[in-house]
């Protein structure tokens, strides 16, 4: 090869590719398309997930009325303040009173999950003593445990813990905890709170001593309506309280996990971040 083809080839060797312009616009065409039809259902999803929210809160104060008005009649019967009752009138009206509270955590379990899922749930935190949250969340399951004849032990290791949290959604997840705990427990067993601290955060245990649910269910009674065999006579099955607990322990940045051994009892334990020492400085 002469040194005049050698700079030819060279020459063009370094022409740029033509790139085919049409195909370009087709492509070009096809992705702001994909991207009109994904806004499209996006304002149809959030459309759906409105009117389910209309919905929903028209159902629960439908519902709300008469059942405050169920309850309120139970509670006037049982303090037996329109006429005397004998006792196994008194014990069906306490299964009547039991059943409407029932109803109404399960409703309220619906409307959080509800506002979970459509990122509406919302915790407003504030500095709380872990005593005060585990005193309120008690004075509220104390009749429950009263009646199994249940000891309830609180153990909080320092006194003096106090989490950056949502009061209200705090107590509602110990209640939760408090509540399945007895309801798992035999009549006479013992119930343990245990509140202990880290150098970030609080870690507070419900500890029970009922039968116990076998390694696979760990994580599926976190699903909503889950139902499992631990081996007993009966078959327990969840509600939505554990799967709305473990929503709001994390809004808070904190984890819900159990740890259960068959015929040796259950321990659900949650965290909760510390607040800060000193905030004004």
């Amino acid at each position: 090869m002469n040194h005049h083809d050698a700079k030819q080839d060279a020459t063009s060797n370094s022409v740029p590719p033509v790139y085919d312009v049409t195909e370009y616009k087709r492509r070009e065409e096809e992705l702001r398309n994909q991207i009109q039809e994904l806004k499209q259902l996006n304002e149809q999803l959030a459309a759906r997930s409105e009117r389910n929210t209309r919905i929903l809160a028209g159902m629960s104060h439908e519902i709300r009325t008469p059942m405050h008005a169920i309850m309120a009649f139970a509670e006037l019967m049982e303090q037996e303040i329109l006429g005397p009752l004998t006792d196994k009138q008194r014990d069906a009206v306490g299964n009547v009173r039991q059943a409407g509270e029932h109803l109404m955590t399960l409703l309220n379990d619906v409307i959080d999950l509800h506002r979970a899922e459509v990122g509406k749930l919302e915790v407003h935190l504030r500095p709380v003593p872990v005593e005060e949250l585990i005193d309120g969340a008690y004075h509220i399951v104390h009749g429950l445990a009263w009646e199994k004849q249940i000891n309830v032990r609180i153990s909080i290791e320092p006194e003096d813990i106090i989490v950056n949290a949502d009061e209200q959604r705090t107590k509602q997840v110990l209640h939760n905890l408090l509540s399945n705990a007895i309801n798992a427990s035999p009549q006479g067993e013992e119930i343990t709170i245990q509140a202990r601290k880290t150098s970030q955060e609080a870690v507070i245990s419900v500890i029970d001593h009922g039968p116990g649910i076998p390694p696979k269910y760990h994580e599926k009674i976190f699903e909503e309506f889950a139902q499992y065999n631990n081996g007993a006579q009966s078959s327990p099955s969840g509600g939505l309280g554990l799967p709305v607990s473990r929503n709001l322990v994390e809004l808070h940045g904190g984890e819900l996990t159990v740890t259960s051994e068959l015929d040796k009892g259950s321990t659900f334990t949650f965290t909760l971040p510390l607040a800060e020492e000193n905030p004004d400085q």
